[in-house]
């Protein structure tokens, strides 16, 4: 069925019980008023007859009696069971007995009568009339009624017309924000809907492009959580979960001794009661204002800063950030700046010695003159070498893109290195070997694939000892990595300090080292140096003595 018919049926429907509703009760009063007019008729025709002492009426429908005070009938019009009986029962007589007078309706023979009682000091007056006699009071109702039938009649074809109107506006409305929801071709009613779907089409497509970037906004959103480095929680002013990402459930898991299950446990953990203290002050106020609180939490050997925002809304939002590695990072700078002070002042104080000598005594003989400007020379490479190894740190930290990716042949670059330190290698009596694959070609950096085995090598010179072997091997590939092993057959290092062999300035035998003329940041740049390439490196002692090093490195950066 249509809206226009729906609407349409909806309204008879409604009109055409109102309209009976008030037929049927003004029919009701319109009975009532005929039968009050009736009875005031009959109490006045008992008032006549008390007046007159005789129950002679002229109009022969109406019957007359006269009732003793005990009920008993003493003359006039009586059925045949009320000769002998008590009218005391009769309704109209206990209406007549409590208030004076008494009314009722009910049969002789056949016939419908109003019977009306009056009671007088001596006596009971009964005036019975045929309900057909008062019938013509209703007539005069039968008029208004006709006229109001006749007046909600012309009502209901004008709202039926109007109504009719209404459903067809209504249905082409409907039918014209269904063409526009569903794309199809529309074109503007040229009547009183024009308006109305101009603005209709306005705020549909005003909605529609909200819609689209609140959607845009949110996929943003989304993804920005799950991709985010810290753990965000959005609550709202009840503490329940609005938006949170997997890695905040990970880093309450991370703080609690047990199972969290929800975000809103997080409110249950101990470790946070610093923030629950504080957003139980925060909810309370009637300030309306943002607040921030952070505390910092260390837990299972991991540093979490926990930061909360609290909205003007009472709602909030809390973020968890692992700081490990930047406590860590802080640490090592310092240590860094102490050991590279420690580090200059070394071949600086030694420079400052020797010249301090050879200009406070001109007389001084040529050969020791001789020999201490070459010590002092001797610092002063020492000190270049220690700069550029830190320069080399600093940009494998800080600023990769200065290193330019090419192909390179790994193959001439280990050769060249042996080369480079052939006399090193005669002295040390070295029996190196190599298994290396002819022309082994990589995409990665020269000068970084260099310090990769040119600081390996002089490690091994500086600490292996004399007449060991060096083995360099490529001992597998596959699609993406070369796998290497270096080993030297020498006195190895312990167990305590395979771990910290990479760090910057970590020395086993301190004072060997300095002697040695080491800057205690070889191996770190050969770590640096791997993983600018991709790959990894760690050390162990070899299974026939000396140290050896693992590392890959990725065919193509």
């Amino acid at each position: 069925m249509s809206i226009n018919r729906r609407i349409l049926l909806q309204c008879s429907i409604i009109f055409a019980v109102f309209s009976v509703l008030i037929v049927l009760i003004m029919n009701r009063f319109a009975t009532a008023a005929g039968y009050d007019s009736a009875c005031k008729s009959a109490e006045a025709l008992t008032d006549l007859i008390q007046l007159s002492d005789t129950l002679y009426v002229s109009d022969s429908t109406v019957l007359v009696t006269a009732v003793g005070l005990d009920g008993c009938v003493l003359e006039g019009f009586a059925e045949e069971d009320e000769i002998d009986e008590s009218l005391s029962r009769d309704p109209e007589m206990i209406m007549a007995d409590k208030y004076g007078k008494g009314r009722h309706i009910r049969k002789i023979g056949d016939d419908p009568y109003l019977f009306f009682v009056k009671k007088y000091p001596d006596r009971y007056l009964r005036v019975a009339k045929p309900v057909s006699q008062i019938s013509h009071l209703q007539r005069s109702s039968i008029v208004p009624t006709v006229a109001i039938i006749i007046l909600f009649l012309a009502a209901f074809l004008c709202f039926y017309a109007v109504a009719r109107k209404f459903g067809h506006t209504i249905a082409s409305l409907k039918t014209f924000i269904e063409r526009v929801d569903s794309g199809a071709r529309y074109n503007f009613p040229e009547d009183d809907l024009r308006e109305i779907c101009e603005y209709i089409i306005t705020m549909y497509k005003h909605l529609d492009h909200t819609k689209k970037a609140l959607n845009m906004e949110r996929e943003k959103l989304m993804a920005h959580l799950k991709l985010s480095k810290r753990g965000l929680a959005i609550f709202s002013p009840q503490r329940k979960e609005i938006i949170s990402n997997e890695l905040f459930m990970q880093y309450i898991n991370l703080i609690s001794d047990k199972q969290r299950r929800y975000s809103e446990n997080a409110f249950e953990i101990p470790e946070l009661y610093e923030i629950v203290e504080f957003l139980d002050d925060r909810q309370l106020s009637i300030e309306s204002r943002i607040e921030t609180k952070t505390i910092q939490v260390n837990k299972n050997d991991t540093i979490l800063l926990i930061h909360c925002i609290v909205f003007q809304d009472k709602s909030f939002e809390i973020t968890i950030d692992d700081i490990t590695q930047k406590e860590e990072q802080a640490l090592i700078k310092k240590q860094l700046t102490q050991n590279i002070s420690h580090e200059l002042k070394t071949p600086v104080a030694s420079i400052q010695g020797f010249m301090e000598t050879i200009l406070l005594n001109p007389n001084l003989d040529e050969e020791k003159r001789t020999q201490y400007i070459k010590r002092c020379y001797e610092q002063a490479n020492r000190l270049t070498n220690l700069l550029q190894d830190i320069s080399t740190l600093n940009k494998l930290d800080e600023a990769t893109d200065m290193f330019v990716g090419e192909e390179v042949n790994l193959t001439n670059i280990i050769h060249g290195v042996l080369e480079d330190l052939s006399l090193k290698i005669e002295e040390k009596g070295f029996n190196v070997e190599l298994d290396i694959p002819k022309d082994l070609m990589i995409e990665g950096n020269y000068s970084l694939l260099y310090s990769i085995f040119r600081n390996l090598m002089d490690n091994a010179i500086a600490y292996a000892g004399d007449n060991v072997t060096v083995h360099i091997s490529c001992y597998r590939n596959d699609k993406d990595f070369y796998y290497f092993s270096f080993y030297d057959t020498g006195v190895g290092v312990e167990e305590q300090h395979l771990g910290r062999l990479f760090d910057r300035f970590y020395r086993v035998d301190k004072g060997r080292s300095r002697k040695l003329g080491g800057t205690g940041l070889g191996l770190a740049i050969v770590k640096n140096a791997v993983l600018f390439h991709h790959g990894r490196i760690s050390a162990k002692n070899h299974q026939g003595g000396g140290l050896e090093f693992l590392f890959t490195l990725k065919k193509t950066i």
